[in-house]
Parts: C-alpha cells; structure tokens; sequence
C-alpha cells in the first residue's frame, strides 16, 4: 500500500487524534477550552475534512459547546469515573478489557507493549492522569503524538524516520486500537444518549477505522515490545 509522505496530511490525523484523546479525558475547563477555542476548532474543521470524518467531529465539537461543563462532568462520572451499585462502570475504557478475556498474562503483555512503544516514542501521560496505559485517551494520544513525529520527519525529508514511525503507526492501529474502539465505541452508544458522548464514539470509530484502512501492512516486528 502507498504510503502517504505530505506532512500535513499527518499533521491533520494528529490534530484529530488530539481531540479524540481530549474527549475520552475528564472534562475539566482546561480540555473544554482546548477544544472549543476558535482557532482550535478550525483546525479541527480542516483536519476532519482532510481524513473525511467532518460529520462526526463537527457533532462532537457542537455537542461540546452546547452541553454546559457541569452536564459534561457528570455524564463523563456516570460513563467513566463511577461504579454502579454492583460495582461494575457503564463503560469500560481499556484496551484490556475486550481484548484479553480476563487472562491476567495477555493483560499484561499487551500493556507491556503499549507502554514499550509510549517509552519508545517519548510519549508520557501527564502527572494528573491517573489511568493505566491501555485507557483509550492514552493509546489515542500515543497515536497523536507518532503522526505529529511522523509530519516532522517528512517535513524534514528524513525518509528513514518517517518509515519506522510508519511501522509504529501500524502496529498501534492494527494491534490495539481496532481491536477495541469500534466495540468501545458501540458500548457507549448503548449506554448513553448524551450527544457530546455520543459524538464522540462516532468520531473515534470512523478515525481509527479509516486510518487503519490507510496504513500499510507490517513489514517487520512491532518497535516497543512483541504484541501477542
């Protein structure tokens, strides 16, 4: 599969992977601004309609900008950040879980690997993010970060750079993200009807689906870790 070297075409899939990463963080003032800013939402207007996803992050940025923070904040503790009476969330954020069956190894092996291509990249969640590596928002934003490095290095005609960050980009995609988002993505639409939310499981499917389309197949081992 040709593989695409305009480094803003991947400066874009950063910028989308940005704000698809923000939605699944806690809505606090600081992340609601970062994305309803004006300039920002241009550039989230442009990005998505260069990776043809405008319908799904145009609803995503609207449903934002028309929830008030405090309806945000509590659909985000209903979905993410409280348990049910028996003890169970109303959406599961990990990777972990839809991937590995409860079996404690492949758990672990498959975070190893995530965390083996974040330390790989450079790429290290903020102190207030208390979440394991296989949270949503952080392999989201470990995407972001290897199309921005990639944008970098094809902008500065390092082809060589560029290749390994490729490879990254595919086993991140093929590997972790599809083998969860979709379901991820399905499981919240099940569980609420808050429109900001909604928008937000519709934008992540169809970015990492359309993505994952774009890569090309694997032509050596994953960088950071053997995946399972």
């Amino acid at each position: 599969m040709h593989r695409n070297t305009d480094p803003e075409y991947h400066a874009a899939r950063a910028t989308l992977y940005c704000a698809a990463a923000a939605a699944f963080t806690y809505p606090d003032e600081r992340t609601v601004s970062e994305l309803t800013d004006s300039e920002a939402r241009e550039g989230i207007e442009r990005a998505a309609e260069r990776l043809t996803v405008s319908e799904e992050a145009s609803a995503l940025l609207a449903g934002i900008t028309q929830t008030p923070l405090d309806e945000l904040q509590s659909a985000y503790n209903d979905l993410f950040g409280v348990p049910a009476d028996e003890g169970t969330y109303a959406v599961i954020p990990y990777e972990a879980h839809y991937t590995t069956r409860d079996e404690l190894s492949i758990e672990q092996r498959r975070i190893a690997t995530v965390v083996g291509l974040m330390e790989e990249f450079g790429v290290e969640p903020s102190d207030d993010f208390a979440e394991r590596q296989d949270h949503v928002a952080a392999e989201l934003e470990l995407a972001q970060v290897l199309a921005g490095q990639r944008a970098v290095a094809l902008d500065g005609g390092n082809a060589t750079a560029a290749d390994r960050i490729a490879q990254a980009e595919a086993t991140v995609l093929a590997d972790h993200l599809v083998e969860f988002v979709p379901a991820l993505a399905y499981d919240l639409r099940r569980a609420t009807d808050d429109t900001a939310y909604v928008a937000a499981a519709d934008l992540v499917e169809e970015l990492v689906t359309y993505d994952n389309g774009k890569h090309p197949e694997q032509e050596e081992p994953a960088v950071g870790g053997e995946a399972p």
